[in-house]
């Protein structure tokens, strides 16, 4: 069954925040949604996502990183009630609002291309990142500066097996993901 993205009676509105702290102003106001008895009136709280592949300390990770920074996406039925509340918290100033002040609710089909977006990078791995059959530079260990075709990849073990050409011959090798880098 396809999950509704409008709720009936509510709307999807744009909170504006600080950079770096969208989550931390998201707890804040589910704390406060809570403490003021007003969990029926807000539908969900989103901070989007995307996933990045980054390396620290030679292992590469996946980092998510806010896909609109300085922004939450906040589906409720009660603009006046969530204006006050949004008021009393640090690392925003309310809602994001038209020239005359007034706060509308986004359109359907931009939220729909927000959720969309978030689903795709929520099922993000590295299988999506490197492929089979893909070439790859060593960068570190006994076969650093060859190159290697990719043959399997391992995600729980963060693994994977290349098949390396030495001396015009193919050697099967097993790697780490911190070992390879895409071309």
């Amino acid at each position: 069954m396809e999950e509704k993205i409008l709720k009936e009676g509510m709307n999807w509105y744009v909170v504006r925040t600080m950079n770096n702290v969208e989550n931390k102003v998201k707890e804040r106001i589910i704390k406060e949604i809570e403490s003021n008895n007003l969990t029926n009136l807000v539908s969900q709280i989103m901070v989007p996502t995307e996933k990045i592949l980054s390396s620290k300390n030679g292992k590469k990770i996946l980092k998510e990183k806010a896909l609109y920074p300085g922004y939450i996406f906040i589906e409720t039925s009660a603009i006046g009630e969530m204006a006050r509340i949004l008021k009393t918290i640090d690392g925003t100033p309310g809602f994001v609002r038209t020239r005359d002040g007034s706060i509308s609710p986004m359109k359907k089909r931009e939220i729909e291309q927000i959720i969309k977006s978030q689903k795709v990078t929520d099922d993000k791995k590295m299988t999506d990142i490197y492929f089979i059959g893909e070439e790859v530079d060593v960068i570190d260990g006994a076969f650093s500066s060859f190159k290697g075709i990719i043959q399997k990849i391992d995600e729980e073990k963060e693994k994977v097996k290349l098949d390396v050409y030495i001396f015009g011959r193919s050697t099967p090798v097993d790697l780490t993901f911190s070992q390879i880098r895409k071309k």
